[in-house]
């Protein structure tokens, strides 16, 4: 294997296999242990994405309440709540979290009891419901995002999509780390995604987004209660002429880790048409390499190897 590259083929090939497709795989073969790991995976993977969605759209909400009040507050709820289930193809449980750890509990001692066929009825069952919850979240983010955008401005919602994606960060950690989160990241969307590895970076692809390219499928931005497209070339739109609002959360993210690490968390390289041709995530084995184009789009300068501490190994 060349020196240069840090991943297998087939450790590529299993990070970007959705967890229920590698699951199969895995009962195909009669391999317990692997059909247990995919599965615990796959748990992680939906609650993961429920926290993240729940977690950003309290804050903004959170956001709202102590620029505007309560009753604003309420009023960008009762928006959500009437705009965004219409992307849903069925009803959403709002205490899904408890029932889908009820479930992974099933699926795994259905794996250890070797019922294949009803370990694979839960795997379906868990992935199913989650992509629905996943769906609700990515809908109702773009909607608050929308209510902010509309009430209080763009400079606004650039501060509150700050707030909101403050979380930590881990654009200083080596490569192997940074890829392996951004491959648990993606995952989380429950879409299936390629990844290709060269000698400078590692290269995310997704026929569509698996969440923005998604909405825009889903008309979330067409029709009288569209979701916001910021106009204007600024950093939050990558200097682009425009940018659909939830799409905004990548520039952001991108900004807020070169600001306190030095390194951008990942780059996304958006397509020109949106949510039908794919965008495309870098990440690179060495910050030095990346181009200064993806420091300038965000109003930034690259910085120099010499500005930068000390990053753990690959």
């Amino acid at each position: 294997m060349d020196q240069a590259r840090v991943f297998s083929p087939e450790e590529l090939r299993i990070g970007s296999l959705r967890s229920i497709d590698a699951m199969g795989e895995a009962l195909d073969r009669n391999d317990l242990e692997a059909a247990g790991f995919f599965a615990k995976r796959l748990r992680r993977e939906v609650l993961s994405m429920r926290q993240n969605y729940d977690g950003w759209e309290a804050t903004l909400l959170g956001w709202i309440e102590r620029r505007d009040g309560v009753s604003v507050r309420d009023a960008a709820a009762a928006a959500i709540d009437r705009d965004a289930p219409g992307i849903l193809p069925f009803e959403i449980d709002e205490d899904a979290g408890d029932r889908w750890r009820a479930v992974a509990n099933d699926l795994r001692a259905a794996i250890e009891a070797r019922s294949f066929d009803r370990a694979r009825e839960l795997g379906a069952q868990l992935h199913t419901e989650g992509l629905a919850y996943h769906d609700r979240g990515m809908a109702r983010v773009a909607d608050v995002l929308s209510f902010i955008g509309r009430r209080f401005g763009i400079d606004h919602l650039e501060h509150a999509y700050e707030e909101a994606m403050s979380s930590d960060l881990l654009g200083d950690a080596g490569f192997r780390e940074r890829a392996e989160a951004l491959m648990h990241f993606t995952r989380v969307h429950l879409q299936p995604f390629d990844l290709v590895e060269d000698e400078e970076k590692l290269t995310f692809l997704c026929d569509v987004c698996p969440s923005g390219g998604r909405l825009l499928q889903a008309g979330h931005y067409e029709g009288p209660d569209a979701a916001l497209v910021v106009e204007g070339a600024r950093p939050l739109t990558y200097e682009r002429d425009s940018l659909p609002v939830y799409c905004c959360h990548e520039p952001i993210m991108e900004k807020a880790s070169i600001e306190r690490t030095g390194v951008p968390l990942f780059i996304v390289d958006p397509s020109e048409n949106l949510g039908s041709e794919p965008c495309k995530t870098y990440l690179y084995k060495d910050p030095d390499e990346i181009p200064e184009r993806f420091y300038t789009r965000l109003g930034l300068q690259k910085p120099s190897s010499k500005s930068r501490e000390p990053r753990s190994g690959g």
